[in-house]
């Protein structure tokens, strides 16, 4: 049964992003109207043409989940690995999402952008770099963290993060490695990244 008219633009936009995201470039219209209830003539009459649902869909405003977002009142405030691993594990989960629409809109060049204004550009990795950063930047100042470069930490933080979920994407079956859930990575990773893969040279304390 077809919803009634007054369905939301971005009801829409919702059930053509995963008709976009489960068959890419050959989504068709008829596909997305099936998925959001309505006729293609409802479709349409808000979006024109399928190259304009196609752009629209794929225009997702990057959106910091609460565990970056609110990473600076953490600051001081319980476990530094612990915070991290919440913001991580919140972060594979919008990228899941967000690298393969990024990825069809890289495919599609209806839906390229010019290029802005250098100075006027925001950081690459925004809005996640900036909470990231700010929060190692402030456990740093406290002592709580060793003082290295916060910006190194954060691009190799969601480098390794974005790695893993392109892993999945394009995963096959017959992969050599078992990868491992979202908490068992992003401990792992932190891991590294606090205290790296090389052996201590300290003897160890048997007191």
């Amino acid at each position: 049964m077809a919803r009634p008219v007054s369905i939301r633009d971005e009801d829409i936009l919702d059930a053509a992003r995963e008709v976009f995201l489960a068959h890419g470039v050959r989504a068709t219209s008829a596909m997305v109207a099936e998925r959001a209830r309505v006729s293609e003539g409802i479709i349409f009459r808000r979006f024109k043409t399928k190259e304009g649902l196609f752009r629209a869909a794929l225009d997702v405003d990057l959106i910091a989940p609460p565990e970056v977002a609110g990473l600076k009142e953490r600051i001081g405030v319980g476990s530094v690995v612990e915070n991290l691993q919440d913001a991580g594990v919140a972060l594979v989960g919008i990228l899941r999402v967000m690298i393969p629409l990024s990825m069809l809109a890289l495919s599609n060049p209806s839906t390229q952008h010019e290029p802005s204004d250098a100075g006027n550009t925001p950081h690459p990795q925004d809005p996640y770099f900036e909470p990231l950063a700010t929060y190692l930047q402030g456990e740093m100042a406290l002592g709580r963290l060793r003082a290295v470069d916060p910006e190194v930490f954060t691009y190799a933080f969601l480098g390794g993060l974005k790695d893993y979920v392109v892993g999945q994407i394009f995963r096959t079956p017959t992969a050599p490695f078992k990868q491992p859930t979202a908490p068992v990575f992003v401990r792992t990773l932190l891991d590294l990244l606090m205290h790296g893969a090389q052996r201590s040279t300290q003897p160890v304390s048997r007191r």
